[in-house]
């Protein structure tokens, strides 16, 4: 049974001690046998639903995410560096060098699970659905620059756009932009164009989801079911995996991925993300409105030592930018700064500044086991350079209305972003809402505009590592680290490549067989 209830006794018991070989690295994962067609797929997932519903303008958890991801699919998918690729749309091209016009061509042979083929009119439907004002979906303000989606015919679409957007088919990929039937309202029981079908969803449960036989990327589905439930507690997820109870567990915590690693028979799947926590600083409040203090602090990081001591050695180093190293405009030759905490006190001396006590605010509402211990190892390495941090463990509830956005030194966090427009957009424009360190220059705001506004790739490619340079070097962010996603499976679970959205994504599961023998 799926949901048999696992003692932390047999979690113990069942860890093995051999080495870590068995983490996965890109293609590792990937079998060279043919797949093999049939078997149902156990998942379980880090959260239980918070509602039946399976609208994508709703808010809605993680199982839900997974649940229409599996069903459904988008008009464009991603790579593991985060590049565009065809699913429901199979080319697309900008109407003019403005990029402000998209023309989009629709895959033809597409059947939805009733039957129905895939048409323009669905497109154009699901997209409006979320650009509702009256559904209030959250997405709605990713959508807000397109003025207009036109049919040109049965499998073509314009976009007409209000500003111009380089990057708008990877906006398209965004989860959620899922397509649905023209008219469709019933998302109790969604009907999609992915590989699987679904029977509803129930939160407290193990939901089954079957194979749509008329799936479109011809001999897939491999899975006759995938069978999903959440669990919030993650040695509980653990438990159920390393008794054979699922074959497969999204979102597991560092600590325990090295526990799996070493047991015989089970794999995690380790996958670089853009996810990351920032030690915030208020730019317009004092000792931090001084760039001085600002860089002296940016020394403070002992980045391999986070690295390893929270992360268990799976994070990438960061360099006090939002930009991962696995994107394509990642600023590679940028130095990476190294712990000086001799020359942070140098430049706090030579700027003349008395730097007094300050609270460092962090809470588990932030990165659960990850961002407190962060804070803390941070106020650790900054003693010795004289500078007192006073790490507070604020309560998860309440952190991100009453503390972050108001203290002038805090932990903060950030989930993977698509395009650098979409994190700098939002966390570093001048006036942003979520402008986390209230940080203001209008010279990177004019870049990113011209950014997003070019498909010249070098161009393009020059402006963000200008951007790049700038945060690194005069920002109030100190971004230490960008944490790996991790998933673990049974080593019979077969098809699953790292994902910086994660390995076990919905999309995923079409690609996913399992090999009974192993």
């Amino acid at each position: 049974m799926l949901n048999r209830p696992i003692s932390r006794r047999i979690f113990t018991v069942s860890l093995g001690a051999s080495a870590l070989a068995a983490i996965t690295r890109p293609g590792l994962a990937r079998a060279n046998t043919t797949p093999s067609k049939g078997g149902r797929l156990r998942v379980m997932l880090q959260e239980t639903a918070s509602s039946s519903l399976l609208d994508p303008t709703k808010v809605a958890s993680f199982t839900v995410y997974f649940a229409y991801a599996t069903v459904g699919e988008r008009l464009v998918g991603v790579d593991s560096r985060l590049n565009p690729v065809p699913m429901l749309a199979e080319s697309w091209e900008p109407v003019n060098n403005k990029v402000d016009g998209w023309v989009f061509k629709l895959r033809r042979g597409v059947e939805f699970h009733n039957g129905k083929s895939l048409t323009a009119k669905d497109v154009i439907f699901s997209l409006n659905r979320l650009r509702d004002p009256a559904l209030q979906s959250p997405l709605r303000v990713l959508l807000e620059h397109i003025s207009d989606i036109i049919e040109e015919d049965t499998h073509t679409l314009r976009f007409t756009l209000s500003r111009p957007d380089a990057d708008f088919p990877l906006l398209l990929a965004q989860d959620r932009f899922y397509i649905f039937p023209e008219g469709f309202s019933t998302f109790e029981k969604p009907v999609g164009t992915g590989p699987f079908v679904a029977d509803g969803l129930n939160p407290t449960s193990v939901n089954v989801y079957r194979r749509y036989q008329n799936y479109w990327q011809n001999g897939k589905p491999y899975l006759d079911q995938v069978a999903f439930q959440g669990n919030q507690d993650p040695v509980a997820r653990v438990s159920a995996l390393l008794a054979g109870d699922v074959d497969a567990v999204q979102t597991i915590n560092f600590t325990l991925a090295k526990r799996i690693a070493a047991t015989s028979g089970f794999q995690v799947v380790s996958s670089p993300s853009g996810v990351h926590n920032v030690v915030a600083m208020l730019t317009d409040t004092p000792p931090f409105d001084r760039p001085e203090v600002r860089d002296a602090l940016k020394y403070l990081f002992d980045r391999e030592q986070m690295r390893d001591r929270l992360c268990a050695g799976f994070a990438q180093i960061g360099n006090d930018h939002p930009i991962p190293p696995f994107s394509p405009f990642y600023h590679s030759e940028l130095p990476i700064r190294a712990y000086d905490p001799d020359r942070a006190k140098s430049i706090l001396q030579k700027a003349g500044v008395n730097f007094p006590t300050q609270v460092l605010h962090a809470s588990d509402a932030v990165t659960p086991g990850v961002a407190v211990d962060l804070a803390q190892i941070y106020a650790d390495g900054a003693r010795k350079a004289g500078i007192s941090l006073e790490p507070k463990r604020d309560p998860v509830t309440g952190y991100w209305d009453n503390v972050w956005l108001k203290q002038p030194l805090m932990v903060g966090g950030w989930g993977t972003r698509f395009t650098p427009d979409l994190m700098l957009r939002v966390a570093y424009r001048s006036g942003a809402k979520w402008n986390e360190t209230h940080w203001s220059r209008p010279k990177v705001d004019a870049m990113m505009d011209e950014a997003v506004a070019t498909t010249d790739v070098n161009r393009r490619r020059e402006l963000y590592w200008a951007i790049q340079e700038t945060i690194h070097s005069d920002g109030g962010a100190g971004m230490p680290l960008f944490f790996n996603q991790l998933d673990a499976i049974s080593r019979k679970v077969k098809g699953v490549s790292p994902s910086p959205l994660g390995s076990l994504t919905g999309p995923a599961m079409a690609d996913i067989w399992l090999d009974q023998g192993a």
